[in-house]
C-alpha cells in the first residue's frame, strides 16, 4: 500500500442512501488504508459517480497506480 501514488474511485448511486454515492463510505475505508501511523502515505485520488459499473450490482470500483523506486 506505501508504493500506492494514485487511486481512481468509481462509485455507483447507492440505494440504500436514497441514491446518492457513499463518498462517507469511500473517505472512511481510505483512511483505514491511508494515513495512518503504520502507512503515512496519501496517495491522489479523484471520485466520480458513474451510472453503473461491468460487475451487476457493484457499487465501487477502484484502480490504482502504485510505483517503486529502483534498486541501485
Amino acid at each position: 500500500m506505501g508504493d500506492v501514488v494514485q487511486m481512481n474511485v468509481y462509485l455507483v448511486a447507492d440505494p440504500t442512501l436514497a441514491g446518492r454515492m457513499d463518498f462517507a463510505g469511500m473517505n472512511a475505508a481510505y483512511a483505514e488504508f491511508f494515513g495512518t501511523a503504520s502507512q503515512p502515505n496519501k496517495p491522489t485520488r479523484s471520485t466520480v459517480q458513474v451510472a453503473a459499473l461491468a460487475i451487476n450490482g457493484a457499487l465501487v470500483e477502484i484502480d490504482v497506480i502504485a510505483a517503486r523506486p529502483r534498486a541501485r
